[in-house]
């Protein structure tokens, strides 16, 4: 056998394989990582913002749809991806409104990159999308955030609490 027809096939062989190490190192968990971690503000597709003497903390909710049935009161709901700027300058605001509307209005974040089928079920089709939900239907929405909305957003809740 040949050295010199065999070596240039043997490296690019071994360099296929690497390649293919790697990748399969960086791609384990179905999400390319490159450079540091990810940060993810929420695990969980759906979840309620508690309030907890004006500390934030996040309840994950395992089925929306009965969640906005049995409740007897409002819930304010922010569909927001982590990607999208606007929803992160929302971001301060929603808690606020969970801590306002302790006891008085559920105040929910849905992760549309994360539970889909529910965005596009309430129409979620820009983001950040605000909706307000009785008696387990969508009543009123909003989409886009600047703080001159903040008000429109107090009203939407205001005007479910009986």
């Amino acid at each position: 056998m040949n050295l010199k027809k065999t070596f240039p096939i043997a490296v690019i062989v071994l360099a296929i394989l690497i390649i293919a190490i790697v990748l399969v190192v960086l791609y384990q968990d179905g999400t390319l990582k490159l450079g540091s971690k990810q940060e993810q503000t929420t695990s969980a597709a759906v979840v309620e913002l508690i309030s907890d003497n004006g500390k934030i903390s996040e309840r994950p909710i395992a089925d929306f749809e009965a969640f906005i049935k049995e409740t007897d009161q409002p819930v304010f709901v922010d569909f927001w991806a982590e990607w999208c700027p606007p929803c992160k300058a929302a971001a301060p605001f929603i808690e606020e409104l969970a801590v306002t509307y302790d006891g008085k209005a559920h105040v929910v974040k849905i992760n549309v990159d994360l539970a889909n089928d529910l965005a596009i079920r309430y129409g979620a089709q820009s983001i950040p999308q605000f909706s307000v939900f009785s008696d387990g239907s969508q009543v009123s929405n909003t989409v886009g955030y600047a703080p001159s909305m903040e008000q429109k957003m107090i009203d939407m809740i205001e005007s479910e609490i009986s």
